[in-house]
C-alpha cells in the first residue's frame, strides 16, 4: 500500500484517535479562550471597581474622622439650594431666553 497521509505500512493510523485525548484538547482550547476573555474584559473591570471602592472607603474614613467639614459642606449645599428656590429665577439677555420672544430674536 502507498504511504499517503494517515497511512503507515498496511493502513494503520499514525495517530490513533482517542476520545479522552480529543476531550482534553477541547478543554485546553476552551480554557485558553476563557483566560483570554478574562484578561481582556473582566480583569480591567475588577481593577476599576476595586479602586473605586477603595476611594469611597477612604472618603468615608475621612468623613468619620472629621465630621465638622462634612456637616459644613452639607449645610452650605442645602442653604444654597434653599436660597435658589426662593429666587424667582435667573434672568438672561433676551436673545438667550428660550421663550417665544427669544426664539423670534434668534
Amino acid at each position: 500500500m502507498a504511504n499517503v497521509k494517515g497511512n503507515y505500512k498496511g493502513g494503520k493510523a499514525i495517530v490513533k484517535y482517542s476520545r479522552t485525548t480529543a476531550i482534553k484538547a477541547k478543554g485546553k482550547q476552551a480554557a485558553g479562550q476563557i483566560a483570554r476573555n478574562y484578561k481582556r474584559y473582566v480583569s480591567p473591570s475588577v481593577k476599576i471597581l476595586k479602586r473605586a471602592t477603595g476611594l469611597a472607603a477612604g472618603a468615608a474614613k475621612i468623613a468619620l474622622r472629621f465630621p465638622g467639614t462634612g456637616l459644613a459642606l452639607t449645610a452650605g449645599y442645602l442653604g444654597a439650594k434653599g436660597i435658589a428656590k426662593r429666587q424667582k429665577g435667573l434672568t438672561f439677555p433676551q436673545y438667550r431666553q428660550f421663550s417665544k420672544r427669544g426664539r423670534k430674536i434668534i
